[in-house]
This record gives structure tokens, sequence and C-alpha cells, in this order.
């Protein structure tokens, strides 16, 4: 079923419903490439995040974009920020709690997986869903995970002044059990994790990559971007690693450290999720 609208013309649609949770998935792509499961870095479906799954459909995967909140090419980011702060399904800015959505998404990953008679799949967080993917390391089909800028639970005080936050700054949205089962999945080897942050984000600060070090001593890549003091064009430090920071990027500037975390991530998803035919 197509979407009617202009920024998913090209894109089918499906409804994905599981213990009571329902949210819209798009995808587009080559049916035969392997599939990629990509999550919204803010509320709704923007034109940034468009743009990053097209690169990745002509890097040779299928991609799904789960539309987990928000509309379709709206912005209206405090009163969808507010709606999750309240929401139950995400548990937002809650240390230590594991939000009823990561069951939702493994649910949806095998789904995905079964659309393509078995195969294993790949999955994209950024920013506020950077933390709810880690989760799908445990499921059996997952085979790469990136969790780009995890930005949630945020710290606030550190965001604004880049002073303060405390314990906050590498607080995590996954209880102690959850961590430790992903720990003892990276360790078996079925699945790797890859999370990457911007030096000069305040939003996704040293701490978090820190911590999910602590946490995931096998199995996990960290790979950090640019100087501490990076702005982009905006005069806004840089955070939207794959997005709007390559965006704003020369085109023809292969060096800028958008390009490398690009061709990072091609690598790192070759290497756990290869393509049928790529092109960058």
């Amino acid at each position: 079923m197509s979407v009617a609208t202009p920024l998913l013309a090209d894109h089918a649609t499906f409804q994905f419903s599981h213990e009571g949770w329902s949210h819209a998935v798009h995808h587009a792509g080559n049916d035969a490439a392997p599939p990629l499961l990509l999550l919204p870095e803010l509320p709704g479906i923007a034109p940034g995040l468009l743009l990053f799954a097209a690169r990745l459909r002509a890097a040779g995967y299928k991609v799904y974009i789960a539309q987990l909140f928000g509309g379709t090419g709206q912005r209206a980011p405090l009163r969808n920020a507010a709606r999750l702060c309240i929401s139950r399904e995400f548990a937002f800015l809650r240390a230590g709690v594991s939000a009823p959505v990561t069951q939702w998404l493994q649910a949806l990953a095998g789904h995905i997986s079964d659309l393509h008679a078995g195969a294993a799949v790949g999955a994209i967080g950024m920013c506020v869903t950077g933390g709810f993917v880690i989760p799908l390391v445990l499921h059996p089909r997952v085979t790469a995970v990136v969790a780009a800028q995890p930005s949630v639970p945020l710290s606030l005080s550190y965001a604004l002044t880049g002073k303060g936050g405390g314990a906050q700054r590498a607080a995590l949205p996954l209880d102690a059990q959850q961590l430790q089962a992903v720990r003892h999945a990276l360790q078996q080897g079925g699945c790797a994790l890859l999370a990457v942050r911007c030096r000069a984000d305040r939003l996704c600060p040293p701490d978090k990559l820190q911590r999910l070090q602590q946490e995931f001593p096998v199995g996990l890549q960290v790979r950090e971007y640019g100087g501490p003091e990076d702005h982009n064009s905006a005069g806004e430090r840089s955070h939207a690693t794959y997005t709007k920071e390559y965006r704003l990027a020369p085109p023809d500037d292969d060096s800028h450290p958008s390009r490398q975390a690009w061709r990072d991530l091609l690598g790192f998803l070759r290497a756990h999720l290869p393509p049928l035919h790529s092109s960058t």
C-alpha cells in the first residue's frame, strides 16, 4: 500500500502491531537486498531521514523506517517531546528502565526477517532512538546494530552548558537485566554493535559511549568524529552524524568527518550484513 504523502511517494507502508502497540512501517528498495531497519532520530519522518534512507538503499539495502512518533514532514519538536516524556511505551528520560517499545522493535525485526525468507537483519537507531535500538542485539536474526549519538536519557544541564549532569550523562534507557542479556549476546558473537558520536556533541556526551564500552567489552565498536568544538554552518554543535552533518558538509570534501562516518558505517554493515550490490 502506498503512503499518501509526497515525502513517501516512493515507499509502501504497513501497520505492525505487537502486544498492544502499533506503528506504521515504511519501506522501499530491492526486495532481494538485505533488510535494514531504520529508526527516526527525532519525532516524525523528516526529509533528512529519507535522504539517509536513500543512500542506504543505493548502498545495497532494503530499508524499513519505523514511524514510532510524530507525523510526516511536520516540525513540532516541543509538543512531540512532551508526549514522549509521559509515554509509557518509551519510558523517555528514565535511566535504568527498559522501554516497552524495545519488545515491539524485536517483534518487528522478526517480521522483517520473515518477509525476507529468514534473512539476517540490521538496525540503526539515532539520537532519541539510539538507546532503544541496542536490545535488538538480542534477536537471533539481527546481526548488525548501530547506535548513533544515543541521547536519552538526556542530561539537560550538560546539553545547554557543557557542565554538570552527573550520572545522567552516562545513563542508558536499559535496565540491569537487559544490559546483562545484551552483554552475553555480544560475547556469543552472533551480532555486532557500533556506537558513534561527534566529539562536539552535548546531546550525546562522551560518558554514554564510555558507559557502553564498560557494559559491553566484547562485540562493541566505538567511533567518534570531528573535534571537540566543531560547529556546522548553522552555528550549532555537530550532532546528527549521518543526516544533518552529512547534508551540510561540502559535497566534494571526502575528508569531512561525516563522510568518514558514512564510510565506517558501510564498512560495519558490509562486515555483518553484506549487500548483494553496492554503490557509494
